[in-house]
């Protein structure tokens, strides 16, 4: 029996060794498809992540902190539209062509809206603050004829493509924006102990000289200090 087991170990012991170098070997490319699998997942998952990062920092450089702006409609006299995008102000309007209107569009209330009813509104503001346009010397927007405000009305439209239901408030917005004006002046210009003669020898550059002086005489007049005290009292309240 020892003798038989002598014989066998040689074979059995080399046989084991082959089996274990075997096993390990398996094991080893098992490993080794492991890794390369994972290897090229995350090489395929790198374009991918590359890609994202890039279009976000694409979308950053387009829209640096801001919202995507809406764009606006210019209509020339053939009534052909096109559109125009980007930073616009009211010198922008100003500066249109003869043949050219922006498109307001309107809510349910009349109101404006969009980047065109919010272009319209810093318009109405300069308009308000040119004197041959909102005179000064009128002492209160009631006090202007109704066919200059249609006159007025018409020089707007001359910029923008209003619709019908829009024309009250455009109005009303360069009444308040006139009046806001008027305010401003006093305040800057007007100061305490001051008589009317020396808040009259001082006219500021963007004002006709005469209608300051009659806007002048109107802060010093009586009609002009109640309406003065009136709006005070309101504000207070």
């Amino acid at each position: 029996m020892l003798e038989i087991f002598c014989l066998l170990w040689p074979s059995w012991r080399k046989g084991n060794k082959m089996h274990r170098g075997k096993r390990f070997r398996d094991v080893e490319f098992q490993q080794s498809q492991v890794g390369s699998s994972s290897a090229q997942s995350m090489r395929s998952q790198q374009p991918q992540q590359h890609e994202s990062e890039s279009q976000h920092e694409f979308q950053s450089q387009q829209h640096p902190g801001q919202e995507v702006m809406d764009d606006l409609h210019i209509q020339d006299e053939q009534v052909r539209v096109r559109l125009t995008r980007g930073s616009s102000r009211a010198r922008d309007v100003w500066q249109l062509r003869e043949d050219e209107k922006m498109v307001v569009e309107c809510n349910e209330l009349g109101q404006p809206i969009k980047r065109a009813g919010s272009l319209l509104s810093s318009f109405l503001g300069s308009v308000a603050r040119r004197g041959q346009l909102c005179p000064l010397n009128y002492h209160k927007w009631n006090d202007m004829l109704p066919s200059y405000k249609v006159e007025l009305l018409k020089f707007v439209q001359k910029k923008f493509v209003l619709p019908p239901e829009s024309h009250d408030w455009v109005l009303k917005s360069l009444n308040r924006k006139w009046k806001e004006y008027k305010s401003k002046l006093k305040a800057d210009w007007k100061r305490e102990g001051m008589t009317e003669e020396e808040v009259a020898r001082v006219c500021p550059p963007d004002v006709y000289h005469h209608q300051w002086r009659e806007l002048v005489h109107y802060w010093f007049s009586e009609r002009g200090q109640t309406y003065s005290d009136i709006g005070r009292a309101a504000r207070a309240s």
